[in-house]
This record gives C-alpha cells, structure tokens and sequence, in this order.
C-alpha cells in the first residue's frame, strides 16, 4: 500500500512539473489564436484594444515575415506577461517613432530570428491598418541589454528585433541578438 502510494505521489509530482514546464510554450501557442481575434477587431475598429480586462498590454500589430510563412501579433509594451503571449514593442509607440524595436523570448516567438537571414524582407501592420516592409540589412550580437540605435541608421525608418542569444540557451545571459531592417 505504501508502494503505491508513493508511486502515485511521485507521478502527480512529474505531472506537476510537466505542466508548469509547458506553461509558457503552451501559453505561446494558445495566446495567438486568442490574440489574433483581438487583431481582426483593432484593425476593424483601429482602436488598440486589450485582449481580456486584465492584460497589461494591448494589440498593436502584426509581424509577418513572408519567406518564412510566419505571422506573429505584436503587443504594446514588452512587459514579462506580454512577452508571455507575443512579441512586444519596446519603442513606446511602435507605430509613431522611426524605429520599430520588437522583443521576444528565443524559444517561442522569436524563435523564427535563427532563420531570418541578411536580405530578407519583413512587413509590419500597424493598428491604423498600413503597413510598412522591411529588409534586414544587419546582424550582430550584443553582450548588453541595452541597444544603441547607429547613426547610420537613425535617418531611415527602421525594424529593430531582438532576442535572447544563444538561440539554445537554456538560461537567460547578457547577450542579445539583433536583427535590423530598413524600411523598403
């Protein structure tokens, strides 16, 4: 009796902590379908609109990157619980400002950064419904946080992405990778 007991205890343990490892790729998965509902109706309404009551962020836009078949909601704020469900603006107003600075985790949303490659085009919609496209012109890595916009490219309208690197860290560091886009 003890036996089983125990056995059980230790699957309900290992089931506990496959759910809790799942949450935010699951998260992920699930927040662009519910996400993607709220974007048809900002985009109706041209209204940035919270996705449920209490969400810190809003819908802002759409990141599609063509080549790769890929569509991703943009948020309004790159907070913890927005980077959650999608890719955040880290600009205050990603659809104001010359530059376009979007983050995300490297193994959900930005995963699809490992594929993109100097030359390729990205198009982002803005919640007003234009839409501006970009061509990555830049890679590098940073071993900060902190992004510094070059002068060169202060002039020119401008996608700036950024994620976690190594794209197969398993545990945040100081590094950053950064992809840079010039409107087209």
């Amino acid at each position: 009796m003890a036996l089983r007991t125990l056995a059980y205890t230790v699957m309900a343990a290992g089931l506990i902590l496959l759910a809790r490892a799942s949450e935010v790729p699951l998260k992920a998965l699930a927040g662009q379908f519910l996400l993607r509902d709220v974007w048809k109706q900002t985009l109706t309404s041209g209204n940035e609109l919270k996705p449920w009551a209490s969400a810190d962020f809003k819908v802002t836009g759409e990141l599609t990157i063509p080549r790769l078949g890929l569509s991703q909601i943009v948020l309004d704020r790159a907070s913890g619980e927005a980077m959650s469900w999608s890719i955040g603006a880290v600009s205050s107003d990603p659809n104001t400002t010359n530059a376009i600075i979007l983050a995300g985790h490297r193994d959900t949303h930005m995963k699809f950064m490992a594929k993109l490659r100097i030359g390729d085009l990205v198009n982002f919609q803005a919640s007003d419904a234009s839409i501006k496209t970009y061509k990555i012109i830049k890679s590098m890595v940073l071993e900060t946080p902190q992004l510094n916009v070059e002068d060169s490219f202060a002039k020119a309208s401008q996608i700036i992405l950024t994620t976690c690197w190594p794209f197969n860290g398993t545990q945040q560091g100081p590094e950053r990778y950064i992809l840079i886009g010039q409107q087209v």
